[in-house]
């Protein structure tokens, strides 16, 4: 299913029209609609935005946000070429003539600065959309398949809505395959949980930043990072706020990529894990997972933790989770192993991580803490700072509405960084309709096992900073 054409750009006529222009794609049906792909952009044809929206499947094996470039297409109806490329805010730049790119424009700063480029290629806002709410569907990506940029912004939002039982097994802010300009924004609201999500792509460049933020849900595994490859070339943030549905639990929690490698952009920080309230984490690593995740640049975990929503639900026992997963066999050099075909070998693992208890209205419990990586080196500082800013106001929380909303705080703007404005009075009662928040103040870190500046098994070239609670005022 694509929201865009076949070989042909979805291009309107009307200027005004073009730069708020479109493709709609939605997906109904929990138990009648089973569909291989579906893309918010074409197949090798470019689009001005994006907006994929999936009430509730049956089965999918694969979203995308952006367009498809997977499969080779027919020039002049026989000879086959390298697809070009399934755009978003861009047109197709791509030079059918010889399968090439077009010299001048091949970096996203060229692309950004080109007076040709920018007049006769740049149209529509560049924004891929996903928002799933319901069904089965195995990966989502905000990007591209293979080939097809995105320019502005690639933005996954999960939510489970009632209606359609919520299963994802992976997502990803990034693509598949698909290098993007974009920068890749991953938000998880109220949903179950995932095996795994990525704020990265899984196999691809991502020009700009991650951002990836979750409120809720029960995760084995969360990267910053990508997964098999490719570089990020902007900041990698991720935010763990308990303000959605359900409580926040995770058992490992990673700034870096999984066996993918990251570089932080030169003058700027590199991973940095803002760790604000949640119920149960198992292991939190400013870097990454595997030898090849390697973290070039000073990784930063801060943990300042406040009550989360859930605060008052209580699983006093630790829970020994086994998390299984599969990952490409490496070789020595940092490839990886084929078979006889060349395709590669991937062979199934499995770690044990111990999830804390959680006491009743109590902030959150954490086991292990690395400012490093897992097997993964960091090539520059790493920085660890655990309840530095105890007392500070932290962050804003939905809250069940009461019958005097005065103190509490009403929220303005469609996305981070949003507006917030206190409700004034001695008693004022509650607008039908509106959310209110409350705003907590941080009340330091609850620590179960061992807190390292450095590494598990991994190596760190610079300085290890680790800073515990605040001099007092």
């Amino acid at each position: 299913v694509y929201g865009g054409g076949n070989l042909a750009a979805y291009y309107p006529d009307d200027p005004t029209t073009r730069g708020i222009a479109t493709t709609n794609v939605i997906i109904d049906g929990c138990e009648l609609t089973s569909i291989k792909q579906v893309y918010g952009g074409g197949n090798a044809a470019s689009v001005p935005a994006t907006h994929v929206v999936v009430n509730g499947t049956y089965e999918i094996e694969e979203v995308f946000g952006g367009g498809n470039s997977f499969d080779k297409i027919s020039k002049n109806g026989s000879t086959l070429i390298t697809n070009p490329g399934a755009n978003v805010g861009f047109k197709d730049y791509w030079d059918y003539t010889n399968e090439q790119d077009m010299a001048d424009y091949d970096t996203k700063d060229e692309r950004l600065t080109n007076e040709n480029f920018l007049n006769n290629y740049v149209y529509g806002s560049g924004k891929a959309s996903v928002d799933i709410y319901g069904g089965l569907v195995h990966r989502v990506f905000g990007g591209s398949n293979t080939r097809g940029n995105v320019r502005e912004a690639a933005v996954t939002m999960l939510q489970d809505m009632e209606g359609c039982d919520f299963k994802i097994d992976e997502a990803y802010g990034g693509g598949k395959s698909a290098p993007m300009d974009a920068e890749a924004k991953l938000l998880m609201a109220c949903i179950p949980g995932l095996s795994v999500a990525y704020g990265g792509a899984q196999d691809a460049d991502v020009q700009g930043g991650v951002t990836m933020t979750i409120t809720n849900g029960t995760f084995d595994r969360v990267f910053g990072g990508n997964n098999i490859s490719g570089t990020i070339n902007g900041p990698i943030v991720v935010n763990i706020e308990e303000t959605g549905c359900r409580p926040i639990v995770i058992g490992q929690l990673y700034g870096g990529g999984n066996q993918a490698p990251y570089t932080a952009p030169e003058g700027k920080q590199g991973p940095t894990l803002n760790v604000k309230s949640f119920t149960s984490i198992g292991e939190i690593y400013g870097g990454g997972y595997g030898e090849t995740a390697v973290v070039n640049g000073d990784t930063y975990v801060n943990i300042d933790v406040t009550e989360g929503k859930w605060a008052s639900k209580e699983t006093t026992q630790d829970e020994i989770k086994e998390i299984k997963f599969s990952e490409f066999k490496r070789t020595s050099d940092g490839g990886f192993e084929v078979d006889g075909d060349g395709n590669r070998i991937e062979e199934t693992k499995t770690i044990t991580v111990t999830i804390p208890g959680h006491k009743k209205d109590a902030i959150g419990a954490i086991g292990n803490v690395f400012g490093g990586g897992n097997a993964a080196k960091v090539d520059g500082n790493t920085n660890v700072n655990i309840g530095t800013r105890m007392g500070a106001d932290e962050y804003m929380a939905v809250v069940d509405v009461p019958t005097n909303v005065a103190g509490l705080y009403t929220r303005s703007g469609t996305e981070s960084p949003y507006t917030y404005t206190e409700v004034t009075g001695t008693s004022v009662a509650p607008s039908s309709g509106t959310t209110y928040y409350k705003k907590y103040k941080i009340k330091g870190a609850d620590i179960r096992g061992n807190v390292y500046g450095g590494g598990n098994n991994a190596a760190v070239t610079g300085n290890t900073n680790v800073q515990i609670g605040k001099k007092a005022e």
